[in-house]
């Protein structure tokens, strides 16, 4: 968990300066982070670095803006949240902001909350994207 707080930390500044591409530590939990980033369409790529432990993750932008506003970390070291698919729909219709989406942890692998009605878990709540 503490791994993808930095992530998200280094995403988002990397954002706030406009930056083509940053760069995050490899780790599986990592890769699958990247890959719900990469379905849902907030990001352009990313790729392993060869003889290196890191990965180029390339930020995506529409007309100057930045594709992710915020990441909101929602669970903790010492604090986990975990939704259903009916408490992830009520989220949903009543707190979702535009666009935004829940990225969860499940007991198969990270999905968005937008995947989740075709796998049909729930699990922990890592982060809103909006």
């Amino acid at each position: 968990m503490k791994t993808l707080s930095i992530n998200y930390s280094i995403l988002q500044n990397g954002l706030n300066k406009k930056f083509n591409s940053v760069f995050l530590h490899n780790s599986t939990l990592t890769l699958s982070f990247l890959d719900v980033l990469f379905r849902e369409g907030v990001i352009r790529n990313y790729k392993l670095l060869d003889n290196s432990n890191m990965i180029e993750v390339f930020l995506k932008y529409h007309r100057g803006v930045p594709v992710i506003t915020k990441i909101n970390s929602i669970s903790k070291s010492g604090r986990f949240i975990y939704y259903n698919l009916e408490d992830v729909s009520q989220w949903k219709n009543f707190h979702c902001p535009m666009n935004a989406f829940l990225i969860l942890s499940t007991s198969n692998n990270i999905f968005s909350s937008n995947e989740l009605k075709k796998y049909k878990v729930g699990g922990q709540v890592l982060c809103t994207i909006s």
